[in-house]
């Protein structure tokens, strides 16, 4: 089925029920969309031995791609059927080293939506809540 037959948030409720599949980077980046509301959304996000750098830590392209899918979930969870969107300015800050098998949440949340621009947060977060990356994403709305 196409992505044009379901609203954003339509779309995303059928991926994380399992109705629609995930995206295929779910598989380089081990993501679960686990919680989708208006204007937010949840993934549990693994890092694996695939994500490690040179120096032994989680690679930073790991946080940059869960706050990347975070932030432009968000902003999908309010696009009408048909309407595309992308991202045009992403910033993360890296706060903590994340563990290699660990399960953490990438929670993303709209700041504030205009007719062409969206504005959107994400955050890394741990069982306790602590923070180990954040960021923030610029997405233009494409009206044909």
């Amino acid at each position: 089925m196409s992505m044009d037959q379901y609203t954003g948030l339509e779309f995303l409720t059928a991926v994380k029920d399992g109705t629609l599949p995930h995206a295929p980077m779910a598989s380089t980046i081990p993501m679960k969309l686990v919680e989708v509301k208006t204007g937010y959304i949840i993934y549990e996000v693994t890092p694996n031995q695939q994500h490690v750098n040179l120096q032994g830590g989680v690679h930073g392209g790991f946080c940059a791609t869960v706050l990347d899918s975070v932030t432009g979930a968000a902003a999908h969870t309010i696009m009408e059927k048909g309407i595309p969107f992308a991202t045009t300015d992403l910033n993360i800050k890296m706060i903590r080293p994340m563990q290699v098998n660990k399960t953490y949440r990438g929670i993303g949340t709209i700041i504030n939506a205009g007719r062409t621009l969206v504005m959107t947060e994400g955050r890394i977060v741990d069982e306790n809540d602590k923070v180990f990356a954040h960021g923030t994403a610029t997405l233009m709305i494409i009206r044909k």
